[in-house]
């Protein structure tokens, strides 16, 4: 990976909706050499999708929560990880070191539909306890850092 890669990168971590065309001006590149450029970053692994960010509080869901999760999962198991995934609320797990086994971050309407989420967690095989963070302002959200 290169300079000029890491400049596409960018371009796409910013609007990923950004048109091959487009990118290939910013970086002085044609069009297909731009585009070549592209596919290699996606069939190399590194591009791994684009996606769509949603303003959850313009749909009613207005609660961001981060929840640690204490388990009984011996260390480097992830199955209670892998259940917790599956539920509809919850966006990101992440297995991590120290006193707890995940922390988890979920979206929910209001405080009702968290209660309910922290029910269904608990009733998960394996989960001991979990303390709940409400987020009051994100003040960065980026899915990479600049190149």
């Amino acid at each position: 990976m290169d300079e000029t890669d890491r400049k596409i990168l960018n371009i796409l971590k910013n609007n990923s909706r950004t048109s091959n065309q487009e990118i290939a001006r910013q970086i002085n590149l044609a069009p297909s050499a731009a585009l070549k450029r592209l596919r290699r970053l996606e069939d190399s692994g590194i591009i791994t999708g684009y996606t769509t960010r949603i303003a959850h509080n313009n749909i009613d869901l207005s609660m961001n929560v981060l929840i640690s999760v204490v388990t009984s999962e011996s260390a480097g198991a992830i199955a209670i990880g892998k259940k917790l995934a599956a539920l509809p609320e919850i966006c990101d797990v992440f297995d991590v070191a120290g006193n707890i086994s995940y922390i988890v971050r979920a979206v929910v309407k209001d405080t009702e539909n968290l209660n309910q989420l922290i029910i269904k967690m608990g009733q998960i095989p394996g989960v001991m306890r979990t303390q709940t963070t409400l987020i009051m302002n994100v003040l960065k959200n980026e899915l990479a850092v600049e190149l």
